[in-house]
């Protein structure tokens, strides 16, 4: 008995001591004053959204953490967890008022923006706030109690951290944006990620207030009735947040799986580069889009890919290969060079001249040359260098050809970037010097056995207004018919618009973008 009541005595000295630290009468004007509907409340608040809003749209982290850092809907939200605790009703008015007003001003200041603005495709900061999980309801709960406890203890420099974590208006924005675009999963998702973080902040904020004595604590039936409220809230929140994160791991687990199956198959000089996979609903067997760059095209790869998957995963799996040759390998250059030196007998005079007429006709440096008399071919393979021209080096080639008469001409060009194909505004076809650089890139590509390329095609920024995404579209269209006449096969996609492209519009031009890039892998320009 004794030993309780020494306790009993030890636990109440701190109790009391924890709560002699607060300032309930300061705590009390904080939590009402900035939970208030101001005029300074609601400036923020359009302020806040437009900025989220145009940092969503231009794809720019940066901007939208700017938007999260004003956090105007803290202050309502950290009211309401407050007047719970004290089971305050007018407090408990006054926040609803002030957040019912944030959050309607906030979707009507995204919706209107975005029918303002071009059409702009949703952009992987929009995408990043539409498929919330149960982890984000945890960095809620926590947040809301480092909220309670920076008010409370006046630890204001925690604030930003909090809001960081706890994104409140960014997942409004994206909900207006969804809105304006139609696209009710959009829109679904973002705002069941805000009000994830909604009141799990306001429940937290009840929790911490409680802790600190600055609630009542209801007894009995009454904290029972209470408590099991919002825990059944909570609940029904983590179902679908629940559902998400168990999506997210078994995709993951099944894109794992599909690399695995598809490395086992695959000989080891060749390499994945693009590996998409999904579920398609009602099904078992997962979708696969496959890139893999290759020394030697192999027929049957798609087949045996086939098989494996469809042995793996069941008879519903479908795949989607792409081979990429590109026999580039310096070392396997190499030795093809010093077999065909070692298979070499022609004169010394005559390879004299044939190196000085080849060499002053190439405005290149030649890194090897091979002379086959048997064959009577010659093969210049050119050194690295800046500023070289495909299209003038074709014409060296031609005219070097024409010279030496009964002599085949080669000249391989390094391994370097293809120049980019513009277009002139709002069109779709080659013309001019595009034209020129097309047929260099593709005199270059059949030097470098290549038979298979991937196609980014772009649009300066509201050039065609909502139809810019379609004019990309036609540009890779376009180039990928050109490039069927030449017997090369073509990956087409369309980047439209490119992160980060208005920032690159305002310091090169809009010019910059209006082209279609061709690249020897899936990797954008």
């Amino acid at each position: 008995m004794a030993t309780r009541s020494l306790a009993e005595i030890i636990v109440g000295e701190w109790w009391n001591r924890r709560q002699q630290n607060v300032d309930q009468a300061e705590v009390d004007r904080n939590m009402v004053e900035n939970g208030l509907l101001t005029p300074a409340y609601i400036f923020l608040v359009f302020i806040s959204c437009a900025i989220a809003t145009l940092g969503l749209l231009l794809d720019s982290a940066a901007v939208v953490i700017g938007a999260m850092l004003i956090a105007p809907l803290m202050g309502p939200i950290n009211l309401l967890g407050y007047a719970i605790a004290k089971t305050n009703l007018a407090y408990g008015k006054q926040a609803g008022l002030a957040l019912g007003f944030g959050v309607v001003a906030a979707l009507v200041t995204s919706y209107t923006i975005v029918n303002f603005s071009p059409f702009i495709p949703p952009t992987a900061q929009i995408l990043a706030r539409t498929n919330p999980n149960f982890f984000d309801l945890l960095v809620a709960i926590f947040s809301g109690m480092v909220a309670g406890f920076a008010i409370i203890r006046q630890q204001g420099g925690t604030f930003a951290g909090v809001a960081i974590a706890t994104a409140l208006m960014p997942p409004l924005a994206t909900s207006g944006y969804g809105w304006a675009t139609a696209s009710w999963d959009i829109f679904s998702g973002a705002f069941l990620l805000f009000l994830t973080n909604m009141l799990a902040i306001a429940f937290s904020v009840t929790g911490v207030s409680l802790w600190y004595g600055l609630g009542k604590w209801p007894s009995g039936k009454d904290l029972a009735w209470r408590g099991g409220v919002a825990l059944f809230v909570l609940a029904l929140l983590s179902i679908p947040l629940v559902k998400t994160l168990n999506s997210s791991v078994s995709q993951a687990i099944l894109s794992k799986q599909v690399q695995d199956t598809v490395n086992s198959a695959l000989p080891a000089s060749d390499t994945i580069q693009q590996l998409k996979v999904w579920a398609p609903p009602g099904k078992n067997g997962p979708q696969v889009n496959l890139v893999v760059l290759t020394r030697q095209y192999e027929p049957q790869l798609q087949k045996q890919l086939e098989a494996l998957l469809d042995k793996r995963f069941g008879q519903d799996s479908q795949l989607t290969l792409d081979q990429i040759v590109a026999n580039t390998n310096a070392q396997d250059l190499d030795q093809r060079i010093s077999a065909q030196l070692g298979k070499l007998t022609q004169s010394r005079n005559q390879q004299s001249a044939l190196r000085e007429t080849v060499s002053t006709g190439i405005p290149a440096r030649i890194a090897q040359l091979v002379i086959d008399e048997d064959k009577h071919a010659i093969t210049a393979y050119l050194a690295p260098a800046a500023g070289l021209s495909l299209p003038a080096l074709q014409n060296a080639e031609i005219i070097l050809a024409s010279k030496l008469g009964t002599w085949q001409v080669q000249l391989i060009p390094p391994v370097m970037a293809l120049p980019a194909l513009d277009f002139a505004p709002e069109s779709s076809q080659l013309s001019g010097s595009a034209l020129r650089d097309f047929y260099g890139s593709v005199w270059a590509l059949k030097r470098w056995g290549i038979t298979r390329i991937t196609l980014h095609a772009h649009a300066s920024l509201n050039e065609a207004g909502r139809q810019t995404a379609e004019l990309a579209g036609e540009r890779a269209e376009s180039v990928a018919a050109l490039l069927q006449l030449q017997d090369i096969q073509s990956q087409k996609q369309t980047a439209y618009p490119m992160t980060g492209q208005a920032a690159i519009e305002r310091e090169q031009g809009k010019a910059a973008l209006r082209s279609v890039y061709l690249t020897l892998g899936p990797s954008g320009p």
